[in-house]
């Protein structure tokens, strides 16, 4: 099989060496060529995955047409703000032969659309196949081989079954779902959850209180995705639970650190100003609040979270609004 890796940070690194590691040929697009020459040279990514030997099998290039037209898979793998015009760029060398598989979580934040909805606008013409990929994953421990999973959101069982094949290796079990806007969606929300996660941490509030908003969270997700077309037991495996157990507990998780910061007094705007990596949380957490009031779904972690992102209320406000709310059955 003929693996393409369309972005070169950690992530999308991590899963050029899993491609390797399960048999493929396999070639990283890289977009700016004197960080190509830096790769090739080095055979490490010092600057999103340093420590991390690249395979030698591994081939690496800037020549966009080259590294699509030849593909059978193409993982797409960039922050959601560079999706749609990734996908713009590499349309004229895709054909109705090949599987794109979204790997990035987020949701558009220009247009508030999911990010499978701009697959769908940018590729459909082309005819095809689209999957999606997630679960919890971070790419620190995947590129170092260590054991992990993920799910393959599919509208075709045959399709995902490819990507199942292409991926899957002793030490990165891939499952399939047909629940294609669930996996996604569980992908999207669960970051909002993280920046909660990390609101915890940073005010030392114990490990219950992390377990509370873990559980209620997870509810939260659920009911959001099922009043847009998702499963409920989606958010039961890998796609759900098992990434709101990754990003919220791992020192890994870029959004749980951000959340940490927030609870020490910095904003939104001045964590965006102050790191290289891309927070999808802050944009998911306005998006789906959006969605949420306008498909009638309850979110009141979701909301305090806005207001703590983009009305700058205090965090421990937020929390105690929150532990102040009526008493509910749990499951209900």
């Amino acid at each position: 099989m003929k693996v393409c890796i369309i972005g070169s940070g950690s992530w999308g690194t991590a899963l050029a060496i899993k491609s390797v590691v399960a048999g493929n040929d396999t070639i990283l697009y890289c977009r700016r060529p004197e960080f190509r020459d830096e790769l090739i040279k080095y055979r490490e990514n010092r600057v999103y995955l340093a420590g991390v030997i690249l395979p030698d099998e591994l081939m690496i290039s800037s020549d966009l047409k080259m590294c699509v037209e030849q593909a059978d898979i193409v993982l797409v793998v960039t922050p959601s703000i560079h999706v749609r015009t990734a996908l713009q760029n590499l349309k004229g060398y895709a054909h109705k032969n090949q599987i794109y598989v979204l790997c990035s979580k987020g949701v558009e934040r220009d247009s508030g659309k999911l990010l499978t909805t701009v697959m769908k606008e940018e590729l459909s013409s082309v005819g095809c196949d689209l999957t999606v990929l997630s679960g919890p994953n971070h790419a620190e421990e995947i590129g170092r081989n260590l054991p992990a999973a993920a799910v393959v959101g599919t509208t075709s069982m045959d399709v995902g079954k490819k990507v199942q094949q292409a991926l899957h290796s002793k030490e990165f079990r891939i499952y399939t779902s047909d629940d294609y806007i669930g996996v996604e969606l569980a992908g999207a929300t669960k970051n909002v959850i993280a920046l909660a996660a990390g609101i915890v941490d940073g005010l030392s509030l114990g490990d219950n209180c992390k377990a509370l908003l873990l559980t209620r969270g997870l509810h939260e997700m659920t009911r959001f995705g099922v009043a847009l077309g998702a499963r409920k037991e989606t958010y039961a495996g890998l796609a759900g639970m098992g990434d709101l157990i990754a990003t919220c507990m791992s020192s890994h998780s870029r959004n749980r650190a951000a959340g940490q910061q927030l609870a020490d007094g910095k904003t939104m705007d001045y964590i965006m100003n102050h790191t290289n990596m891309v927070v999808e949380g802050f944009f998911a957490t306005s998006i789906i609040r959006d969605m949420a009031i306008q498909h009638r779904v309850e979110m009141p972690i979701t909301q305090s979270l806005y207001e703590v992102l983009y009305e700058e209320k205090a965090p421990q406000l937020a929390l105690q609004e929150l532990m102040g709310r009526d008493s509910k059955i749990e499951v209900s």
